[in-house]
């Protein structure tokens, strides 16, 4: 079977513990907060620390140091990995500096339309949750590491540490004045003992000895890739920023609806595409490294129809549900129905881009592999541009929903111009397996448009994404996708 299959569903499984943890404490947030300017306060104050997050732990550091790192043997590759280390401290350390003093007006950039009230609390919360990014940081070096070793369980799972402190400071929120210092202050903790279980997990293996030095030969290895590497990352990742600044145009609530939106559309791209992506990375970079040009190509496309194997049926699912997913989640004590309305709306929207912003990972860790940062970066910037233009079209006609509609299509563009030049080596077979998964998707996406018409509760909706997922393996099974024989390989292995 396929071995990024197996790899996947190790690391999908981990994953998914995380993920459904974070579903819960986005519960307690809908429950204790509502769309409220608490809650938008502290979306704010989260996002300049995830922002940094992708550009230096989960995006454009890390994806250039896994293909650096494998080209590296014993010693050498624990002083690497230390210089690495030592580097993102030394730089996270001194941009909290200027945060600190200009929280404020970092808030404010972020979230242009909120009242004074809230900017300033953002500001505040912004210097508890800012230290989270060093943390992540050496967390992302040390996950990378592990991947080298194909140890993919630990690392996956370990983010679930920060979601059950933050559950953990939502649920005792009450002690403070303010409530939302709460789940603030639950995320700085989460974040230290994330990287503290990872650091002794490492230590424990022996896979790592770490050296206070920082090699100059190796920040310039590091920064040639880098530099075009973080602009790519940067470019694409300042729209959530966008869209976060622009929600607040609509007024009290809109930040928290896109939040509400967005967790549950990441989460089939964190499961299934963020795990594919992860697992490949490593491989396609030794393979590379080999000049095995025959497995390479064979390995990107198992990804990406692995990938297309999982979220297709997914995003039929989520447009199918998306009200009755929301009011089953999310409808709950401050949650109301004009809310689920709203957020439903809105998934919908963003739904629309799962796939594409699937493909989009596979293709982007494709090209890092090759050490080739440049093109990603340039497609990255046309993939802003576009969201940005028609965020500000949209949000005019459809409000908050026209901000995931502009994401949606700004990841079409992004794989249709990025991906371009692979898809030639996707053969007649492939494509069937494609029209396959098609059809055994749109035909569970109208059995459920059928089935919900017929009844409604929150019950009956669990029954649904149930008869949803059995209807999808049942034609999978019928048409012989190849890709669900792999599935119960590793379910009669395990």
């Amino acid at each position: 079977m396929s071995d990024i299959m197996k790899f996947t569903a190790i690391f999908a499984s981990a994953t998914m513990v995380s993920r459904f943890l974070g579903l819960f404490r986005d519960i307690l947030f809908a429950y204790y907060f509502g769309r409220s300017g608490q809650y938008d306060a502290y979306i704010i104050a989260i996002l300049l620390p995830f922002f940094l997050r992708r550009i230096f732990a989960e995006g454009a550091f890390s994806t250039v140091f896994i293909p650096l790192y494998t080209r590296k043997k014993g010693k050498e590759a624990d002083i690497f990995a230390s210089t690495a280390i030592n580097f993102l401290i030394l730089i996270t350390i001194i941009i909290y500096f200027f945060v600190v003093i200009f929280s404020y007006w970092f808030s404010e950039l972020l979230g242009s339309g909120m009242e004074k009230e809230y900017l300033l609390l953002s500001s505040n919360l912004m210097k508890i949750t800012f230290p989270f990014i060093t943390f992540i940081s050496i967390w992302s070096i040390l996950s990378g590491i592990l991947y080298n070793e194909n140890n993919f369980f630990v690392s996956a799972v370990s983010p679930a540490i920060t979601n059950v402190f933050t559950i953990l400071g939502i649920i005792f929120s009450y002690i403070f004045s303010v409530k939302i210092y709460g789940p603030t202050i639950g995320f700085f903790l989460g974040g230290f003992f994330q990287m503290l279980f990872l650091l002794i997990y490492v230590k424990k293996k022996k896979i790592f000895q770490y050296h206070f030095v920082i090699k100059k030969e190796y920040i310039n290895e590091i920064m040639g890739m880098f530099i075009p590497a973080f602009f790519g990352v940067a470019i694409s990742h300042i729209n959530s920023i966008v869209d976060t600044n622009v929600a607040s145009w609509t007024g009290e609530g809109g930040i928290s609806t896109i939040q509400y939106a967005l967790r549950l559309y990441q989460l089939p791209l964190a499961i299934f595409s963020v795990s594919i992506a992860n697992v490949i990375l490593p491989r396609l970079s030794k393979l590379d490294f080999k000049k095995q040009k025959e497995l390479f190509l064979k390995e990107f496309k198992d990804g990406i129809l692995i990938s297309l194997f999982l979220t297709i049926p997914a995003t039929f699912g989520l447009i199918g549900l998306s009200k009755e997913i929301i009011k089953l989640i999310y409808q709950h004590g401050s949650f109301t129905e004009k809310d689920t309305i709203i957020t439903s709306f809105t998934l919908v929207a963003y739904s629309i881009g799962i796939i594409f912003y699937s493909i989009h990972g596979i293709l982007v860790r494709n090209y890092y592999s090759r050490l080739n940062t440049k093109k990603p970066t340039r497609i990255s910037f046309i993939m802003v541009l576009t969201n940005i233009i028609l965020d500000i079209i949209f949000v005019k006609y459809m409000g908050v929903a026209g901000i995931g509609l502009a994401t949606s299509i700004s990841g079409i563009v992004g794989v249709v111009l990025l991906g371009w030049g692979f898809f030639s080596h996707f053969n007649k077979k492939d494509i069937i397996e494609v029209i396959k998964i098609l059809i055994a998707s749109i035909s569970m996406f109208l059995l459920l448009i059928f089935l919900k018409n017929a009844y409604s509760s929150n019950l009956y909706s669990i029954l649904m994404v149930f008869i949803g997922a059995f209807s999808y393996l049942l034609l999978a099974y019928i048409l012989k996708i190849k890709y669900l024989k792999n599935i119960f390989f590793i379910f009669k292995k395990s």
